[in-house]
């Protein structure tokens, strides 16, 4: 039904969904910078344990091991089949890359990436989501998250550049002298211009729909970062569609073959 929020989403939490929460916003303020995981010094200032330079990977681990101190003995098996990277938890490899984002970008860039992600979301709203797709392990939504925004920020620049230029960019593509960029932004605006998939109207519970026409999809015609990009530019223009309580769009078919697997490899969540 319009209008209803759904259980575990903001407004409707019960008492330990809304502890795991608040655990997760802790957990997160840490590895942003933004919660001190130092040590007062003389002058009452936060300060990090340093040696010399080399120590820099240990320090942005730190960020990160203050919050799994606070786990009892008991989840051990839980955090040790999470860092195992054990196939039916770690199918994408998160768990390597929030090892890589901690240890390779900046609170500020995480921070950074995390506020440009969230474009028209609930900020409890979008923590809410990676908790529900961790079935509510405050530490493996922490992987899943940052491994996210490493994705999101370092590999395909989903803010500031696909969502940034748009259309607009891909049709200024079709005009440089670099023949690389040139074909990336003919094959994107051909996609879009096919109507290969496309956004329109809501279905009985508010939710945007997106339809993917699979026969217009004919493998080999576009290349593979082409149709990745116009995957992203599709997904994140159906973000800004939703209006609260609704959170998720509907896609027109539940069974679209390769190419519906291909949109799920190429975002990952």
């Amino acid at each position: 039904m319009t209008g209803e929020t759904l259980p575990g989403r903001p407004g409707n939490l019960t008492p330990q969904e809304e502890e795991k929460l608040k655990e997760f916003w802790t957990a997160t303020l840490k590895v942003f910078g933004v919660v001190d995981t130092g040590k007062e010094n003389a002058n009452g200032s936060a300060e990090l344990e340093k040696e010399d330079v080399k120590l820099d990977k240990k320090i942005k681990k730190k960020r990160f091991a203050a919050f799994r101190s606070k786990y009892k003995e008991d989840d051990a098996t839980s955090i040790a089949s999470t860092e195992s990277g054990a196939p039916d938890e770690d199918k994408h490899g998160q768990t390597k890359e929030f090892h890589d984002a901690i240890a390779s970008l900046s609170p500020e860039t995480i921070r950074t990436a995390f506020w440009n992600m969230l474009k028209l979301d609930h900020p409890d709203g979008l923590l809410l989501r990676f908790l529900r797709a961790r079935k509510w392990d405050v530490e493996k939504a922490l992987i899943m998250m940052i491994s996210t925004l490493k994705w999101r920020a370092v590999e395909m620049h989903v803010d500031d550049d696909i969502m940034l230029k748009g259309e607009l960019g891909a049709i200024e593509a079709i005009n440089s002298s670099d023949l690389a960029e040139k074909k990336l932004g003919e094959d994107f605006i051909t996609q879009l211009r096919m109507g290969k998939s496309f956004l329109h109207g809501t279905e009985a519970s508010g939710r945007p729909m997106c339809f993917v026409r699979v026969r217009l999809h004919k493998q080999g015609e576009q290349s593979q970062e082409s149709l990745e990009r116009f995957t992203i530019y599709t997904i994140e223009t159906a973000r800004l569609t939703l209006s609260p309580p609704v959170d998720t769009a509907v896609s027109n078919s539940k069974l679209l073959g390769k190419f519906i697997a291909n949109l799920v490899a190429v975002y990952r969540l």
